[in-house]
């Protein structure tokens, strides 16, 4: 048991050591380094750490967890590649990079999206809900395609977002897992 123990510490150690030099590339903000450096401090469970070094590895990829696209100008900056919400309830506005990655773990999140802030068009969301429930805001005339998969979960749109949507206009295609958690989409009330 003492054994066990030594070895998860090591392993926390070092996914906070990981965490670190991604945070040090910039492939990650402040505040996620700060949520998932409390996290870990906190596990106590072999099965939680396997989640969290996941996550981890996801941000020590190939570094295009960058803020903005090279084609973009400053003032259009997009949201990173990699947004985390671990015990927590967030709320994400503005312009979204196509191939983000929203994940909720024990918490909940909340993307509010307009028109302008999506591609011409289309856009993927990548969404990771585990035990979370996750809510996709969108602008009424937005097309959306919800491919989130639901295990032991739920994924649905609202039948209004689909009811209200223009043919030719932005296309927003939802991908992802509802892991004992919720996916959905609804009409942005303004």
């Amino acid at each position: 048991m003492v054994t066990q123990l030594i070895i998860l510490e090591e392993r926390k150690e070092k996914a906070i050591e990981n965490l670190s030099t991604s945070f040090a590339k910039n492939r990650l903000p402040l505040e996620e380094f700060e949520r998932l450096v409390e996290y870990i401090n906190k596990i106590e469970s072999e099965r939680e750490l396997i989640i969290v070094e996941k996550i981890v590895a996801e941000f020590d990829g190939n570094g295009e967890a960058a803020f903005a696209e090279e084609d973009e100008p400053q003032d259009q900056q997009r949201h990173p590649l990699n947004n985390l919400t671990v015990l927590s309830s967030r709320t994400f506005t503005g312009p979204l990079k196509s191939g983000s990655h929203f994940v909720g773990i024990l918490g909940s999140g909340c993307i509010k999206i307009r028109k302008a802030n999506l591609k011409k068009q289309q856009t993927v969301l990548n969404v990771l809900s585990i035990l979370s429930d996750y809510v996709i805001m969108v602008e009424s005339g937005i097309r959306v395609i919800n491919n989130a998969v639901p295990i032991l979960g739920d994924s649905k749109t609202n039948s209004k977002v689909d009811k209200e949507a223009e043919s030719g206009g932005p296309e927003l295609i939802i991908s992802g897992t509802a892991l004992l958690g919720d996916i959905s989409v609804k009409v942005l009330k303004e």
